[in-house]
Formats: structure tokens, C-alpha cells, sequence
């Protein structure tokens, strides 16, 4: 299982050769979701982010990834199968974060806008598991 898609702005996805990652819709209607700032923890208030939401079939289960978007985002994500993504060409685009089906972090990444190189991966304390495959017989 492998996929790879292009997205540009908050919902059009082009250049898309698999099946495992499919853009999602809010319940609510819209094409963004309202998701709090995954990277920020405590606080007075809570700020949220306009966030395009991908559902992405892992080796081990389904879990979300969120990109904090807008209409100037153009980035290809490449998904190995196993719930772990490369992104490229990442253009106003500052995070994504990987969630469970329940919206509990997994991890974040902080791309170059903001961390002044390569993509960093963090993991918050406390954060959700991956879906873990079943084994092979």
C-alpha cells in the first residue's frame, strides 16, 4: 500500500495514485475543519486553525492527517502504507499533525517556514499510539 497526492489550497486534491488517503468533510459542512492549535498546550484560550483533514488507511487502522491550510497551500504528501508520510514542495504550509480517528494527537510536524530546515517531527507527551498491524501469520 502506498499513495501520493498534490493538494492545492484547502480542498483540491490532484495527482492522486491510491486509494489510502482520502480528503474528509466536517460534519457541519465546509471544506476546513476548526481544529485547536495541536502546538500549543495550556493557555488562557483556545486558538483555532482552518485545517484541511485527510482519513489515511495504515497497515494497522485509519488515522487523520491534518494540514493547517490555506488557499495559498500547495504540498505533495507521499503515505508509505504504514502511517508515515514525506511531504514536498511544501508552499504556505507551517504544520500538519497526525491524529488518531478520535482526534488525539499522534504527532506534529513543523515544516521549514517555521523551523528554518528540515521537516521536524515532534511527539508531545502523552500523545496517542499508532494503529499497530495486526502480525502476519
Amino acid at each position: 500500500m502506498a499513495d501520493s497526492l498534490v493538494l492545492t489550497g484547502v480542498k483540491d486534491v490532484k495527482k492522486h495514485t491510491g486509494t489510502e488517503m482520502v480528503r474528509i468533510n466536517p460534519k457541519g459542512g465546509g471544506d476546513t475543519f476548526q481544529l485547536k492549535r495541536w502546538w500549543v498546550e495550556g493557555g488562557v484560550s483556545t486558538t483555532y486553525v482552518n485545517a484541511t483533514v485527510f482519513d489515511v488507511t495504515t497497515s494497522g487502522g485509519v488515522v487523520k492527517l491534518a494540514l493547517d491550510t490555506s488557499r495559498s497551500t500547495n504540498v505533495r504528501i507521499d503515505h508509505d502504507g504504514d502511517g508515515n508520510f514525506t511531504f514536498f514542495g511544501s508552499n504556505e504550509l507551517s504544520r500538519a499533525a497526525l491524529f488518531t480517528e478520535d482526534f488525539e494527537i499522534i504527532e506534529h510536524y513543523v515544516f521549514p517556514k517555521i523551523s528554518g530546515g528540515k521537516i521536524m517531527t515532534v511527539t508531545p507527551p502523552g500523545a496517542g499510539s499508532r494503529p499497530v498491524p495486526p502480525p502476519t501469520p
